[in-house]
């Protein structure tokens, strides 16, 4: 497949890629984390979680769910102070 986007949202699909730890911190030796990306991490998650859900159903939308959830929290507090 092919992909033109922000590099960042390769790691939406982390969580079934099975990559270990070391792939990950050579990943960021090259590319470094962007200010914010925790924050927008599980944005992509829920991207792909939601996409899988929508290809395969099963368990994905509890996941996708969750990523969500966590999501409104997060900008909650940002939103909050």
């Amino acid at each position: 497949a092919v992909y033109w986007g922000h590099h960042e949202a390769e790691w939406g699909m982390s969580w079934c890629a099975y990559f270990g730890r070391d792939f990950w911190d050579g990943y960021r030796s090259l590319i470094t984390q962007d200010d914010g990306f925790e924050t927008r991490e599980l944005l992509y998650d829920a991207y792909h979680q939601l996409n899988h859900y929508n290809l395969f159903g099963g368990g994905y939308l509890s996941s996708a769910r969750n990523d969500l959830e966590n999501i409104k929290r997060t900008l909650d507090r940002m939103i909050a102070g």
